[in-house]
């Protein structure tokens, strides 16, 4: 199964890049340069998702990806090496703050990447 071309958009994915205020405060910004992929961009929800995530499910939206070389970088990366990713869905890719946070990724017949509201 495919995903269709007109349902695909493209979203902008950054690293998180964990620092501290002069007092040693930890905070977490975002790398200026990332990767683009295609996908489809779906709300999140059905039963399994409510039990996961409650009340928190009207935040989170899914992004269905076909499996690409980027995309399987970003899913070696995410899951193998514990990085933080953090993805510019409704604001432009040069932000200063992504708007969604990688929650989940999962490398079924599609990557299926779980976003939430940051």
């Amino acid at each position: 199964m495919r995903l269709r071309a007109r349902d695909k958009r493209a979203v902008h994915f950054r690293e998180r890049i964990p620092a501290k205020e002069p007092d040693g405060t930890p905070y977490e910004d975002w790398a200026a340069e990332g990767v683009t992929i295609r996908g489809s961009l779906l709300p999140a929800g059905g039963k399994i998702m409510a039990e996961l995530y409650g009340e928190r499910l009207n935040y989170m939206m899914v992004l269905y990806v076909e499996h690409t070389p980027e995309a399987l970088q970003l899913l070696e990366q995410f899951n193998g090496q514990k990085k933080g990713y953090a993805a510019c869905i409704y604001v432009p890719s040069d932000a200063a703050k992504p708007d969604y946070r990688v929650v989940a990724m999962r490398p079924w017949q599609h990557l299926v990447i779980e976003l939430e509201k940051v």
